[in-house]
């Protein structure tokens, strides 16, 4: 249509960046991505080359424009939604990056975090999250003390910590605005989720100082100006992924619990009040602010979902196991356990260093069914938590790559007790994004495929069987 206008969002996850066009009416009319490295070092260290991806960042927009040609100038307004808990430090006077892209998947300050036990409960109280090497606080004291570079820049200073979305909007955006968002910042462990502005003793318990840091706006603010081939592009909503995938079908209803499927898994309740979390081990997440409201979610995290099942494919060499798991799961009725603590484990058990392993010996199939139950266990343990505080929940809203499994979803429906809604689109980041900078109060329609519960005594007892070794070691 001559008059129609769109949006652009970026989506950047951990294996790619990828730029979603749409339309008016909220439909996806052009995808683009471009994949980044994940570069690993022994269990601990996960890290992104950072100029790698900002240049990610570059194609995406260039093939953009290349598709639109004369419409490209049609674009209104561009949103955007990053890895939350992964940062960088970088150089203020050149935007270069002083470190690697280090991510939310890196544990590396695990053994250091008992100079902080004393402090965890004010750090619960004041962030929603528990203390941890996922997220980024830790890790750039860690880059303080350790890299030369990063000492030198702040003797000169000349340096920048920040949130990852901070890194992008800094080198991508006019101006180099020095700006996060409420959702990246929280991950930081450093921000209060109740003033949503960094907290000084936060910050002093870390000893990172405030300066170092990124102004903090709203969800939906004026970000800055995207420029491209001599356009400008105000962008106008910047956010975590998680955040911004429980809004992809639109406003989130209470009765539900949205389960976001992907390197990690992500199980979130909505809330327009501060969640009660004080007993629960689960997190209290920021997922969308303005300048007069606040959303947040009653959030559990599992950090092996995706990553778990790549890390048994590289370890037996097995490719296109997706293709192939759900056929591996109708041939074993019984497996054996998987103890899953690929990445650490998260809520609601929070065992940063776990020894993950099989308790039986099996086939390298049975193996794969094993993990994929291990990821259903670890989000139903979170959804069981949730339940006893909101007993309103009676539905499962999922999406995300690994929930394009079949087995998955009917096993978490079937050991739930719940019927599960899965959406059959991808994108789910990239739509709540648009829902958000579209501004709307309806739901968006999307085509979902449904899953009933069925009784499974196997099922059943071999979570009964995982959970017991799950709590004694």
């Amino acid at each position: 249509m001559p008059n129609e206008k769109f949006n652009l969002v970026f989506d950047q996850g951990g294996h790619a960046t990828r730029a979603i066009l749409f339309d008016s009416d909220s439909n996806i009319l052009k995808h683009f991505e471009c994949p980044i490295t994940t570069n690993q070092s022994g269990e601990l260290v996960v890290e992104h080359d950072a100029q790698e991806l900002i240049a990610s960042f570059h194609k995406v927009i260039g093939q953009v424009y290349s598709s639109l040609a004369d419409n490209f100038g049609k674009i209104k307004t561009v949103g955007m939604a990053t890895q939350r808990s992964s940062f960088v430090c970088w150089d203020k006077l050149t935007g270069e990056a002083l470190t690697p892209v280090i991510s939310w998947q890196d544990r590396r300050t695990v053994n250091e975090l008992e100079k902080y036990q004393s402090h965890q409960d004010e750090i619960h109280q004041k962030t929603g999250l528990y203390l941890n090497p996922h997220y980024g606080a830790s890790k750039m004291r860690w880059c303080l003390d350790s890299l030369n570079s990063v000492q030198q820049a702040k003797i000169e200073n000349r340096l920048c910590i920040g949130p990852l979305s901070s890194f992008v909007l800094f080198n991508f955006l006019t101006g180099k605005p020095f700006v996060t968002d409420p959702a990246n910042a929280s991950r930081t462990l450093m921000m209060n989720y109740k003033s949503l502005q960094w907290d000084e003793r936060l910050c002093l318990l870390f000893d990172i100082s405030r300066e170092l840091l990124p102004e903090i706006k709203p969800t939906h603010s004026n970000f800055g100006i995207l420029e491209w081939q001599g356009h400008k592009i105000p962008m106008t909503l910047c956010t975590g992924d998680q955040s911004a995938a429980i809004y992809s079908a639109g406003k989130p209803e209470a009765n539900k619990v949205y389960v976001n499927v992907g390197t990690g898994a992500f199980v979130q309740n909505i809330s327009d009040e501060l969640p009660k979390i004080e007993k629960s081990k689960l997190l209290a997440s920021v997922v969308f602010t303005t300048e007069t409201n606040k959303t947040y979610a009653l959030e559990g995290t599992v950090n092996g979902a995706g990553r778990a099942l790549q890390w048994l494919a590289d370890k037996l060499n097995v490719e296109d196991y997706e293709k192939k798991i759900d056929g591996w799961c109708e041939q074993f009725h019984d497996p054996t356990l998987f103890l899953n603590g690929i990445s650490g484990v998260g809520s609601p058990f929070w065992k940063a260093d776990f020894k993950s392993r099989f308790i039986d010996a099996a086939s390298n199939e049975e193996k794969f069914v094993a993990v994929l139950e291990s990821i259903v266990f670890l989000i139903f343990v979170n959804i069981k938590v949730m339940i006893t505080q909101r007993t309103s929940i009676n539905l499962i809203s999922i999406a995300g790559g690994v929930a394009k499994s079949n087995a998955l979803c009917q096993k978490l429906a079937d050991l739930s007790g719940l019927s599960i809604e899965r959406d059959e689109q991808s994108e789910a980041t990239a739509k709540g994004v648009q829902y958000l900078m579209s501004g709307r109060e309806v739901s968006i329609e999307f085509n979902k495929t449904n899953f009933l519960p069925i009784e499974n005594h196997l099922l059943d007892s071999r979570f009964n069987r995982w959970h017991e070794y799950m709590t004694r070691n």
